[in-house]
C-alpha cells in the first residue's frame, strides 16, 4: 500500500472487548494505519456492565457444545477476558511487524461505548469491534463487500473510504452512501473513486430520513461502515446498535 506523508500525524485505535474482537477487525486497522503511515493504538476493554450482570445469582453459562448451565463468577469471567485480550494484544504485535508500523496496546475498565468515544478523542480514527452474528453468511456466499457510509461534517471520511477500498482491492464492492439529498459532493467523489481503485465499485444513495428503516433491514449485511463523530450521540448510538460490523468512526 502506499504511504501517505501527509498523514504522519494522524492516529488510529482499535477498540475491542471479548464480545466484539475480531480478526478482520485487526487486519482493517493494521492496513489502515500502514497506509496513512499512523500509529495504531489497540484498546481491550474490560467491561464493566458484562461483570456487574455476571455476578447476579441468577446468572448462567450455557455451553454452546454441552448446552449445559454451570454457575458464573466474576473472577472466572475476568480470566476469560485476559484470555481473550492476550490474544487481541497477540495478533495486533504480529500484524503490526508483518506491516512495520509503530504500535501500542492498553487494557482498560469501563462501559465499552461510553469508554471509546471518551478514550478515542484524540484520535482521527476510531475504529470499532462489534459483536459478530453468527447468522452472517461467509464472505463465499457474498456477492461483493458492502460498506455503508453515513455522510456528516468530516474531512476524514473519504480518506477512510479510499483506504476500506484498497484492502478490498479486485473484489466487488457496493457503496451505501447515506446523505441528506442524492447526487451531492460526496456522491461523485465515490462514484470517481471507483474509476481510480482496482475495485468493481457500485453506490446506491441513502435518504437520511429513512436512514433507520433501512438500517435494520441492512445492518447484519455490510462488511464495514464508515461514520462521522460529528454524528448527534444519541443517532451515533441507535446506528452502532443496528450494525454488527467493524465501524470506523471518523474525526
Amino acid at each position: 500500500m502506499t504511504k501517505d506523508p501527509k498523514n504522519q500525524q494522524r492516529s488510529i485505535m482499535l477498540a475491542a472487548n471479548v464480545g466484539s474482537y475480531s480478526k478482520s477487525a485487526v487486519g482493517l486497522a493494521v492496513q489502515m494505519a500502514a497506509s496513512m503511515n499512523a500509529e495504531l493504538r489497540g484498546l481491550f476493554i474490560e467491561d464493566e456492565d458484562l461483570l456487574q450482570v455476571t455476578d447476579l445469582p441468577i446468572t448462567r453459562e450455557i455451553s454452546l457444545t454441552t448446552a449445559r448451565e454451570r454457575p458464573t463468577s466474576v473472577a472466572q469471567m475476568q480470566r476469560s477476558m485476559r484470555a481473550v485480550a492476550r490474544r487481541f494484544e497477540a495478533a495486533l504485535k504480529r500484524e503490526a511487524r508483518a506491516f512495520q508500523i509503530s504500535w501500542r496496546f492498553d487494557y482498560v475498565r469501563g462501559r465499552a461505548r461510553d469508554l471509546v468515544l471518551q478514550q478515542g478523542s484524540d484520535e482521527t480514527y476510531v475504529i470499532l469491534g462489534q459483536p459478530v452474528s453468527h447468522r452472517l453468511r461467509s464472505r463465499r456466499e457474498r456477492v461483493s463487500r458492502r460498506i455503508l457510509l453515513i455522510a456528516n461534517r468530516s474531512r476524514f471520511q473519504k480518506r477512510a473510504l479510499e483506504v476500506v477500498l484498497e484492502c478490498f482491492s479486485h473484489e466487488k464492492v457496493a457503496v451505501t452512501l447515506v446523505d441528506k439529498k442524492p447526487g451531492g459532493k460526496l456522491a461523485i467523489e465515490i462514484a470517481q473513486l471507483g474509476l481510480n481503485t482496482h475495485c468493481e465499485l457500485s453506490l446506491d444513495e441513502l435518504n437520511r430520513d429513512r436512514m433507520f428503516k433501512q438500517l435494520v433491514r441492512l445492518g447484519s449485511g455490510f462488511d464495514c461502515a464508515i461514520i462521522s463523530r460529528h454524528e448527534d450521540p444519541r443517532v451515533l448510538a441507535q446506528i452502532l446498535k443496528t450494525l454488527i460490523c467493524p465501524v470506523i468512526l471518523v474525526a
